[in-house]
């Protein structure tokens, strides 16, 4: 599972695989979608299938006229062009950025959609297209999210390589891509800390790259040192520590200098990396174990046991206020009291069959905005949900579409 592949069907397939071995053969359904979404000023921008829309999150807006004019959208309008990572959106609201991938073969992109904030007057429009000349180096297909930090765009391709993007106009920042030379795809979101930006590859490295050469600066493990898992998620740094979770079931947190810290043992595959709060580190495995840790150690905190869920845990959870949201792959959607594990909503969320909660929440105002990834050709969903309850607020599609 380490070499490139070159058709998305056979990646994608092979995911939904890993998803279900490696949750236990937990019955989770196939994936065959996997939407990304960023939320600003109660507008959701979801890139999911061939298409991208921009739905009115607040909670006052009735169902039928949440999808704004105009949208949904096919910026690229190209045949077999499909979105699966996380976009980014501009601090002004006026410029999306998303990746994508090809149906067939490997020839993926990474483009800019302009005047995308809400307006009557505003005509959506392709800014920039990635790869802009054809001697532009192809980054296959985009699987992982794309970063904007400042006026730079971040993100890796099914090629192996880590790309660096002018935010303006799309041309390349280094004079090359950065290249581990193993020629191993990769599905994971940078992570930009400092002068650093990190990267996790399949080949089983964590990679830290200078921000502004391209250069590398540290790979974990070292020259020599024994072999770690699969790193199919995205790694997250958090002060002086960067953390990511491997197939062989650890959690590793490194240093900035690529020295391992700790490696914590969870009881299945960790895909995505946790969220911190406080020092406490929150994230969950593949059997549905959700783990509370100190950052500083590792070590379990109060929690009086590891908190189980129905379904693997694939996400990042959303920590905040108290509350850790953590979603499943068997359509559940948990809030847990952050000191102690215990459930915070009389019930979970349960979403249809097939809607697996692959994708990190996001809270707005009151309500926690939920993207589920759907199995089959069901049209995009989108959830509003009572922060405090679980109760749904609303959904997108309106109920009766």
């Amino acid at each position: 599972m380490s070499r490139l592949l070159s058709r998305r069907w056979l990646a994608i397939a092979l995911l939904s695989v890993l998803t279900l071995l490696l949750a236990g053969c937990s019955g989770a359904p196939i994936v065959t979608s996997w939407p990304g979404m960023v939320l600003q000023k109660n507008i959701a921008y979801l890139a999911s299938s061939d298409q991208v829309f921009a739905i009115d999150a607040s909670p006052n807006t009735a169902d039928i006229k949440r999808l704004l004019q105009g949208w949904p959208v096919k910026p690229l309008n190209s045949p077999g062009l499909t979105y699966h990572g996380q976009p980014a959106l501009s601090p002004d609201g006026k410029t999306l950025y998303l990746g994508a991938d090809a149906v067939t073969g490997n020839s993926g992109a990474v483009f800019a959609i302009s005047d995308v904030s809400p307006g009557p007057s505003n005509v959506i429009s392709v800014k920039w297209t990635y790869p802009v000349t054809q001697t532009d180096v192809n980054p296959g297909n985009v699987y992982g999210g794309v970063v904007l930090v400042s006026d730079t765009v971040y993100f890796a391709g099914g090629n192996g390589l880590l790309f660096a993007l002018d935010a303006e106009t799309g041309s390349p920042r280094w004079d090359k891509p950065f290249d581990p030379g193993t020629g191993v795809r990769i599905w994971s979101t940078p992570a930009v800390h400092g002068a650093l930006v990190f990267l996790a590859s399949q080949d089983h490295h964590l990679y830290a790259v200078n921000k502004a050469t391209g250069d590398l600066v540290w790979k974990y493990p070292k020259e020599g040192a024994p072999a770690i898992g699969t790193l199919a998620g995205s790694p997250a740094a958090y002060d002086d520590t960067v953390y990511v979770g491997s197939f062989d079931t650890y959690l590793y947190a490194i240093d900035l200098n690529g020295n391992e810290k700790w490696r914590f043992k969870a009881g299945a595959s960790v895909w995505d990396p946790p969220a911190e709060s406080d020092g406490v580190l929150y994230f969950g495995d593949l059997d549905g174990n959700v783990y509370a840790l100190s950052a500083a150690t590792g070590q379990p905190t109060a929690w009086p046991q590891t908190t189980k869920v129905d379904g693997g845990v694939r996400a990042t959870p959303l920590v905040t206020d108290g509350v850790v949201y953590v979603g499943t792959d068997l359509h559940k959607m948990y809030a847990l009291d952050a000191a102690t594990g215990r459930a915070v909503w009389p019930a979970p969320f349960t979403a249809r069959d097939g809607e697996m909660m692959l994708v990190t929440p996001v809270l707005d105002g009151d309500t926690l905005v939920v993207l589920p990834n759907l199995a089959g050709a069901d049209p995009i969903r989108l959830y509003g949900l009572n922060k405090n309850t679980g109760a749904q607020l609303w959904r997108f599609p309106p109920a009766s579409q």
